[in-house]
């Protein structure tokens, strides 16, 4: 009974067997290939072989798929780049093999390709390399070689991606790019050259923004390899910065005073660098205008370079002084949470005075004229400025991204206009 259920068995196993043999459907491409575009549906296999200077790609399926397969467009070369087309006849994840030189310019697998590489290098070209793994990607490489700085690839590994290298090995450099839920693994690196780590993370007012950027180098000692993994500080973002406000505290006690004033309305422009040197903490710096408006209450004039009262000697009389100022901002920023979405922020701002204008209007129907038009005046204002300021950041209000009060450490005016030394302070608006 034994023998009789055991070769019952065997039977059963040789019918499955033969049910599910192995049927190759082959094509071959006789010429250079410098870029490899893989699309979804596919079990891909990447198989190198040095000696060959063409490629063999088939698909492996069985006897029941076999005339399905036939008939499949698999693929297609066009300027020296084969393109793996998506399976939408055979079952998901039917085996490609690509039999060739697996060196190349650009590799690039679309979102949810699949594919498995032995041994994958690096070509010299006019660009840089390039590797891209689209959302939900996967590509495991045995041994990945960069030969030499020439052929230095960008890796780009888009969202839910996953990327393994067990060995990567040569004398170029690499960089990498990862975002949010990205896998990103390797295994030994005796990588001559620098790997650049770049890992991004979604932001509430953009769509990534950089959260992490590390250099990891690897050298021999005492015949050991040995890797360096560090930070690096310097993270920098170019912003333009918008702010509105209104000053107070900057009018004199005496009433008789032509600069008493009713408000004074200022604006900011600034061209900004940001670095990010760690999860808390960060800096910026650049140049920034800043425009002030300040509405007077008396009827002024400008005459032997001074302004003087004229109250009552005009039928309807208006006036504006303003000025404005070009300097250099330094913001140190403490973040708050992980997120990096909230912070609060410590600033000084230097500015030396370029202009200060009187604009007067008799007309109570039109607007007053600004910037570049109006009565020149000299030496009202201080010609320098020295603010400093405390802000509460944030990126979840929309367009208004946070909020500042400051004061001038400096006097307003110069002394020959008012013997008071008045300091204004104020609040603002980010935009």
């Amino acid at each position: 009974m034994k023998h009789i259920t055991l070769l019952l068995t065997i039977l059963f196993a040789t019918q499955i067997a033969f049910a599910q043999e192995e049927v190759s459907i082959e094509q071959n491409i006789n010429q250079c290939i410098k870029k490899l575009v893989i699309n979804p549906g596919w079990d891909v296999h990447l198989i190198h072989q040095e000696a060959d200077s063409g490629y063999r790609v088939a698909i492996i399926t069985n006897e029941d798929y076999a005339p399905f397969a036939f008939n499949v467009q698999l693929c297609n070369v066009k300027d020296q780049a084969l393109t793996i087309l998506e399976n939408t006849q055979l079952p998901q994840g039917t085996v490609i093999e690509i039999e060739g030189p697996m060196t190349f310019g650009e590799i690039i697998l679309s979102s949810k390709a699949t594919a498995v590489a032995n041994y994958v290098a690096t070509s010299r070209k006019e660009e840089s390399a390039y590797l891209f793994l689209g959302n939900n990607a996967n590509l495991h490489i045995q041994q990945f070689r960069i030969p030499d700085k020439d052929s230095s690839p960008n890796i780009d590994v888009s969202d839910c991606a996953k990327l393994t290298i067990d060995t990567i090995s040569g004398e170029g450099d690499a960089l990498v790019e990862v975002y949010e839920g990205t896998d990103f693994q390797y295994g030994i690196n005796t990588l001559q050259g620098k790997i650049t780590l770049i890992e991004y993370e979604r932001a509430f007012n953009r769509r990534y923004r950089q959260k992490d950027k590390r250099e990891i180098k690897t050298k021999k000692v005492d015949g050991e390899w040995v890797t360096t993994n560090h930070r690096i500080i310097w993270d920098k973002n170019l912003q333009v910065d918008v702010v509105f406000g209104e000053l107070y505290g900057n009018t004199p006690k005496d009433p008789n005073s032509p600069l008493l004033q009713n408000s004074t309305w200022s604006s900011k422009l600034g061209l900004n660098i940001y670095f990010n040197f760690s999860k808390h903490f960060g800096l910026s710096t650049g140049i920034m205008w800043n425009f002030n408006s300040k509405s007077l209450c008396h009827q002024v004039k400008y005459e032997d370079n001074e302004l003087v009262v004229i109250d009552g000697q005009e039928d309807f009389q208006r006036n504006r002084l303003s000025n404005h100022y070009i300097g250099i901002p330094i913001t140190f920023y403490y973040y708050l949470g992980k997120s990096q979405t909230e912070s609060v922020s410590l600033d000084f701002y230097c500015a030396h005075l370029l202009g200060e204008r009187l604009h007067t209007t008799t007309d109570p129907t039109k607007l007053f004229k600004w910037i570049g038009k109006g009565e020149k005046v000299d030496n009202v204002f201080n010609p320098w400025k020295l603010e400093v300021g405390l802000s509460f950041n944030t990126q979840h209000l929309g367009f208004i991204h946070g909020i500042r009060v400051f004061t001038n450490l400096l006097p307003e005016y110069k002394p020959d206009y008012t013997t008071e030394k008045i300091r204004s302070f104020g609040i603002e608006i980010k935009l």
